[in-house]
């Protein structure tokens, strides 16, 4: 009997070099010179169900730190927000890093993710490492993908590395634009605090609300995409940020692994964020309800949920609280999670 094995080929995608990499019950595709693009995340019968979201008013380019991410850069797929994810200037209490001025969404996305090595494993798994030097900062930073050979499984696992001798201050969160549809269901773990740091008009919440997941305070299940379709021109659209506002240990035991993602009752498919406390402690959400767009199109119907590593929009507001994570001086800092695809009812 052949052992299973995951592949990895080169392929072209609008013009850029990227990655395939694929086993039996899933396929993703990369490409390295637009920041380490997740483009494509599928699976299920003939991998036909894709979870990512594309905006197909936005052509991929490669990004300058004065590019606004907005306009010219949300594509959808998979960013890497670091080392903050709104933009800020950092404040006096940053002591060396103080007036440093941090672009919005970070420096990573849509820029060319230079030191590239991918393999298969002894044990059939498809590796793909990127690494960027980043300028914004005296840091490296790498992710190391990994897919099972024969599980609809991806581990995550990231590394930053402090060049200075000075400590370093970041935020961290992945940006997954999901593509979504009235009736899927949204998850998180049951009872986990957030904070409501935007509602737009026709939110079931407010700005500053905090609630335990799913129920807002005025009742409304937060855990149900809605069907806003037939609605579209009476603006009943909405668009909501939440973030975490105590780490996750508050709703798991000891660091079993918080589980948040989208589930597709009409299928059975499902896809999870395996997210342990320690080492991923916050979450958020960005709602997108046919609520808002950056290019001054129609509204965008997605939804974001960001693994993350400091529960705030900016570094700028975690610096302000104390409650900035650091890279050690002349050290490093590493943390992981999973990826698990569904692809039939239990």
């Amino acid at each position: 009997m052949t052992k299973s094995k995951a592949t990895i080929e080169p392929i072209d995608i609008e013009g850029f070099p990227a990655f395939r990499i694929q086993n039996p019950h899933l396929s993703l595709d990369i490409v390295p010179e637009l920041g380490g693009k997740i483009i494509s995340l599928r699976s299920g019968p003939a991998l036909q169900t894709e979870w990512l979201w594309k905006n197909d008013r936005i052509a991929y380019q490669v990004a300058e730190l004065g590019h606004s991410y907005t306009l010219l850069h949300d594509t959808g797929g998979v960013d890497e927000c670091f080392p903050s994810v709104d933009s800020c200037e950092l404040p006096q209490s940053a002591g060396e890093w103080s007036g440093l001025t941090l672009p919005d969404h970070g420096e990573l996305y849509s820029r060319p993710w230079t030191q590239q090595e991918y393999e298969i494993t002894d044990n059939g798994s498809a590796t793909l490492k990127l690494k960027h030097h980043c300028t914004t900062m005296p840091v490296v930073f790498e992710r190391r993908l990994t897919v099972s050979p024969d599980r609809g499984e991806i581990r995550f696992e990231y590394g930053v590395q402090n060049r200075s001798d000075k400590a370093v201050p970041f935020s961290w969160c992945m940006h997954p634009a999901l593509a979504i549809a009235p009736g899927m269901k949204l998850r998180l773990p049951h009872n986990h605090q957030l904070h409501c740091s935007y509602a737009s008009d026709n939110a079931p919440l407010v700005t500053g609300d905090l609630f335990h997941w799913p129920l807002a305070l005025n009742g409304a299940d937060m855990s149900v995409i809605p069907d806003l379709d037939a609605h579209r021109n009476s603006d009943c659209g909405f668009a909501a940020k939440l973030l975490s506002n105590t780490d996750l240990f508050d709703c798991t035991s000891g660091n079993t692994p918080a589980v948040a993602g989208l589930e597709n009752p009409a299928t059975g498919e499902a896809l999870h964020f395996l997210l342990p406390p320690a080492e991923v402690p916050h979450i958020a959400l960005w709602l997108n309800y046919h609520g808002w767009s950056g290019d001054e199109g129609a509204p965008y119907f997605n939804l974001i949920i960001e693994p993350a590593v400091g529960n705030g929009d900016s570094l700028d507001t975690l610096i302000r609280r104390r409650a900035s994570p650091l890279i050690p001086s002349l050290s490093s800092r590493a943390w992981s999670f999973n990826i698990h695809i569904r692809t039939t009812k239990a």
